[in-house]
């Protein structure tokens, strides 16, 4: 059976045509299965990205917190220590109490000096 001329160049189209929608089609999945891998990649990822910050932000929480009683101890000893200068003496309170301990020690020298001479 010989085939005619018209015969064989519309086969040929058609297997043309063929190839084509094959290799179309599996382009396509092959260019979807890439990006679903590299789709899932960046999921997993995304997911340890995830995973560090949040371990990063209770690291900063509980550096935050330390952060906060020492600074609460900070300002309660700030406070003590002015309550301790106010209950200190002052320069005033100093001279006056040296200018009462030389009156005393001005009174016994004259007291002495009266046991001694009489």
């Amino acid at each position: 059976m010989a085939m005619s001329p018209g015969e064989g160049q519309n086969w040929g189209l058609l297997q043309w045509a063929l190839t084509l929608l094959v290799t179309g089609v599996a382009s396509g999945f092959a260019f979807v299965w890439r990006l679903m891998l590299r789709i899932e990649k960046l999921e997993g990822v995304q997911g340890r990205q995830r995973d560090e910050f949040e371990a990063l932000r209770d690291a900063n929480d509980a550096v935050l917190l330390r952060l906060a009683e020492r600074f609460a101890q900070l300002h309660d000893d700030h406070f003590r220590l002015r309550e301790a200068i106010g209950a200190m003496l002052t320069r005033s309170d100093l001279r006056e109490l040296e200018d009462r301990l030389a009156d005393r020690l001005t009174a016994l020298s004259d007291r002495i000096d009266r046991a001694i001479d009489a």
